[in-house]
């Protein structure tokens, strides 16, 4: 069975790769990956996204007995019936899947006297957004393919049957997909109270913290109060540097993009993926942060050869390297919701939806007094609504104000349950009047 990795080059830059079961690097997805995607300047998580895809078409290939490369170097492409199948392999959850057992060519008869008919579990699946992602890689790697196969034929018959093949696996995709901002903006954005309880739980010398080591503790802290207070990606969280800080009398974090950083053991590096930018911290946080470099990490030899801030206080290989996200997520999150059932719906991103929550009615407070027509905020200027859109895209780091759509949307709905309420208060009231003057 294929197996993803990703290798670090000489240089620093990480390079996904599938590999078959002698550790080799197969030959067509990875050309595919190089002269498609690297050449093109994808990104590492983007070009890995697309072998993910292609592993479970190898899957699938493996489960229907079939031999794409011979098939399609005799002109013979995928027909309806084998999209269809394959339309439907590529729906399901990849952790669901298994090689197909081998045929043993022997069939035997029993009798029975009596015969029930049996349940057969349900198949775990992906998301539709996911099966049309797969789908998309599928057709683009596919005629890729094929044509790589039958190039030295020079057949314009060919090539219009690989071309109509990828554009009919592009046609059974799934189709009427929800977009993103149409969700429940309560699910990205958990209750304010919610994450406020969250951090105080983290906070060093709470006694439900479920972290005993006090440098464990002070670390956490510090991850959890970058998230809470800049908003940034857990990307940008662990890749930054003791360089990127600014812990003077107005403290502040860069976020800067260092891909490919030989000082990077990690493989999957986190980077920020938009613009540089610097944000602003409280002063208690860069107090804490600056404890922490000199007198939690300082300590610990393998973290000295490095400059990244946040590490690894795992006894073993890792201890002292950069944190991963893997054990931000399985050892640091899974340990946190342990404390309380509702911090289930915590996770790196929902504070960054929370951040830009508490952006909103920032913004609303100040609007509300610049126009309450006070004396004490007769210097303050009302903020419209392309500046909150500016000023939303500093922050989280778009070149686009459109990008911060999906980050407004609870604070959109809130307001729009309060005004429709206020409507229905009033028309309930002049109903009521007009009831009144009618008897």
């Amino acid at each position: 069975m294929p197996t993803l990795t990703i290798r670090i080059l000489g240089g620093g830059e990480r390079v996904p790769f599938l590999l078959d079961d002698s550790g080799i690097p197969m030959f067509y997805p990875t050309l595919f990956a190089t002269v498609r995607l690297r050449n093109a300047g994808a990104a590492v998580n983007t070009i890995r996204n697309k072998l993910a895809d292609i592993l479970v078409l190898l899957l699938w290939e493996a489960h229907s007995q079939r031999d794409l490369i011979a098939e399609f170097t005799q002109s013979r492409f995928l027909s309806l019936p084998d999209i269809l199948s394959l339309r439907d392999f590529m729906k399901r959850d990849i952790r669901d899947l298994r090689p197909a057992k081998p045929r043993n060519g022997s069939a035997s008869v029993h009798a029975f006297i009596e015969a029930h008919v049996g349940q057969s579990g349900t198949q775990a699946s992906v998301c539709a957004s996911h099966h049309f992602n797969r789908m998309t890689t599928v057709a683009e790697y596919l005629e890729f393919l094929a044509t790589v196969l039958t190039q030295h034929k020079h057949s314009a018959r060919d090539t219009d049957a690989i071309q109509q093949m990828a554009k009919s696996i592009r046609k059974h995709r799934p189709r009427g997909l929800i977009g993103y901002a149409d969700g429940d903006p309560h699910e990205k954005s958990p209750p304010s109270d919610l994450i406020e309880r969250f951090i105080a739980v983290s906070a060093i010398d709470h006694p439900h913290n479920p972290f005993r080591d006090s440098g464990v503790r002070l670390r956490n802290a510090i991850l959890f109060g970058l998230l809470r207070y800049t908003g940034m990606r857990r990307g940008e969280l662990l890749s930054l540097r003791i360089d990127h800080l600014e812990l003077g009398n107005e403290p502040l974090v860069w976020l800067r993009r260092n891909q490919d950083d030989v000082l990077d053991s990690r493989p999957y590096q986190g980077v920020p993926k938009t613009k540089e930018r610097a944000l602003p911290i409280p002063r208690a946080l860069a107090d804490q942060i600056q404890d922490y470099i000199l007198n939690v990490r300082a300590s610990i030899p393998q973290a000295r050869r490095h400059p990244y801030l946040i590490v690894s206080h795992q006894k073993g290989p890792g201890y002292g390297k950069p944190l991963s996200a893997a054990a931000l997520g399985t050892q640091i999150m899974r340990k946190m919701r342990r404390v309380d059932p509702d911090f289930v719906a915590i996770h790196p991103h929902a504070f960054r939806h929370h951040f830009n929550y508490e952006l909103s009615l920032r913004i609303d407070d100040h609007n509300k007094k610049a126009r309450s027509g006070a004396a004490k905020y007769v210097n303050l200027e009302p903020i419209s609504e392309a500046r909150e859109l500016d000023i939303r895209a500093a922050l989280n780091g778009h070149r686009s104000r459109e990008s911060g759509a999906a980050y407004n949307q609870r604070h959109i709905r809130e307001t729009a349950d309060r005004a429709i309420r206020e409507l229905q208060t009033g028309l309930n009231t002049m109903d009521l009047s007009r009831s009144k003057h009618e008897e």
